[in-house]
């Protein structure tokens, strides 16, 4: 997954004029993916995939707490984006587009399984330990995670939704406090108690501190 701009060629460092900014780059070339797949372009919609789907499915099993679930989940966002191409006008990131068609189908799968549950009289956590890594780790990979990421992996799986969507948005994906309070509808400052309280909770969780 790409984490950062393409590094400059050292015969270039002396012309930053006539280089084009990275985000503005990624961008146009999000745009132009945007519109080949419109236009039925199963390529271009691939690559639209490739870029944004190990953030999809990151959001996915932090609220879900279940990989299974978040794996079923993340290929149904993209099939539901991809039905719902020519409804998106760019009104705003094609990455926040993604996420809140993500967090409509988390909630629509938490209303789902509460009612499944209930009817069968078990409890609602998910058995297993929650891992933020993408599918596809090998098992040599998986086995190296410490006992201390396991557990804050759990902590977080188990925190009120509420607090647990700004931690994963924020913490996780690292968007911005204004992205995110974007994304769900409230504003900055909602974002910032939530954020605040999750925080707590989950130092609470673990027993320690968390800076």
């Amino acid at each position: 997954m790409n984490t950062g701009p393409e590094a400059i060629s050292p015969g270039l460092a002396w012309f930053p004029d006539a280089l084009p900014c990275p985000r503005t780059a990624e961008v146009d070339r999000i745009a132009l993916l945007v519109a080949r797949s419109r236009e039925g372009c199963h390529d271009a919609y691939a690559e639209l995939i490739g870029r944004h789907r190990d953030r999809i499915y990151r959001f996915c099993l932090g609220w879900t707490g279940n990989a299974q679930d978040a794996e079923e989940l993340c290929q149904d966002v993209f099939v539901r984006a991809y039905s719902a191409l020519p409804r998106y006008q760019g009104e705003q990131h094609f990455a926040a587009w993604l996420f809140r068609i993500a967090r409509n189908r988390c909630h629509d799968h938490h209303r789902s399984r509460a009612r499944r549950d209930a009817s069968m009289n078990r409890p609602l956590e998910s058995s297993g330990v929650v891992g933020f890594t993408a599918p596809g780790l090998s098992p040599d990979e998986t086995a190296a995670d410490s006992e201390a990421l396991a557990k804050l992996r759990q902590a977080i799986a188990s925190l009120p939704e509420r607090l647990r969507e700004v931690l994963v948005l924020c913490g996780v994906e690292g968007l911005s406090q204004e992205e995110c309070a974007e994304l769900l509808g409230c504003s900055r400052r909602a974002v910032e108690g939530r954020l605040y309280r999750a925080r707590q909770e989950l130092a609470a969780l673990l027993g320690n501190a968390i800076a």
